[in-house]
């Protein structure tokens, strides 16, 4: 996916984003801005994924604030809150197409985007283009799933579809980035929410926002062909996974227009579907 016009105020305000997680004075919040600004102005051309961009912003955020991970607080949080909802949700037998919807909707718990983020109101976000279907068709034939994961408290509500898929009797692999960027979760985040008590947990090699292939382990990019099913959580994975030489199911809540026409399916809802650069 190439990056749009509207991409790039977004990246501005995912830079900004992180520099208010670490309670700097107004002045250094206003030259920082400014350093990303210039640096998106350096560009002659935007013709790479919005992810590409914004890896660039944020380490420049890290070499101008010293931080090597300004969300690592607003993470935590965010374990602990969804961690407490999930309590209530796992009482309940939900099915195979509620999990899927759940942990799509986990993934609008995006402080890289957003101030803050009710995760209260994550329970009753609706759906947009959601191809189950397609999706089941694979699913009763695959032994092996790969889920690429994306950010902390997300994390949490995807506990409950690797369950539901162990349970079927998939071997499912859980992949979470290797150092930090943004709000994304790593294995201490996999650990705080017990994700590795359920499936196997593996680094993915990267610090890039989305998923480079081409940066990734050899351990990750062996699982990531070798699975039968592969789902992408969240946009950024999306934006690099989509032109992935496999088939991909995609599951995120769309957060803006560029998204939303890219993927087919209104802002705001959570969306499933199937792409990849693949023949079929």
């Amino acid at each position: 996916m190439i990056a749009k016009a509207p991409c790039i105020p977004c990246l501005i305000n995912q830079g900004i984003n992180a520099v208010k997680r670490l309670n700097l004075d107004d002045d250094k919040q206003k030259e920082i801005a400014l350093e990303l600004v210039r640096y998106l102005s350096s560009l002659q051309t935007i013709d790479k994924s919005p992810a590409y961009y914004a890896y660039y912003i944020q380490k420049l955020v890290k070499e101008l604030t010293g931080q090597e991970d300004p969300f690592y607080e607003i993470k935590k949080l965010s374990n602990a809150k969804a961690y407490s909802i999930l309590k209530n949700l796992k009482e309940k037998d939900l099915d195979l197409r509620e999990v899927l919807i759940l942990s799509g909707a986990g993934n609008a718990v995006d402080f890289a985007i957003k101030d803050s983020v009710n995760l209260d109101d994550i329970l009753n976000i609706g759906v947009g283009r959601f191809e189950y279907e397609s999706f089941v068709e694979e699913f009763l034939k695959a032994r092996s799933i790969l889920i690429v994961g994306d950010n902390a408290g997300e994390i949490a509500f995807d506990t409950l579809l690797v369950e539901k898929l162990v349970k079927a009797g998939k071997e499912v692999v859980y992949a979470v980035k290797s150092y930090p960027i943004l709000n994304d979760a790593l294995m201490e985040d996999a650990i705080e929410v017990g994700m590795d008590k359920l499936c196997r947990v593996i680094e993915n090699g990267s610090d890039k926002v989305g998923t480079f292939l081409e940066d990734c382990s050899e351990e990750f990019r062996k699982t990531f062909y070798e699975s039968d099913i592969v789902i992408s959580k969240g946009q950024a994975n999306y934006e690099t996974l989509s032109s992935s030489n496999r088939k991909v199911f995609f599951l995120l809540t769309v957060k803006c227009k560029v998204i939303e026409g890219e993927a087919k399916s209104p802002q705001g809802k959570v969306a499933f579907f199937v792409g990849g650069m693949y023949d079929g």
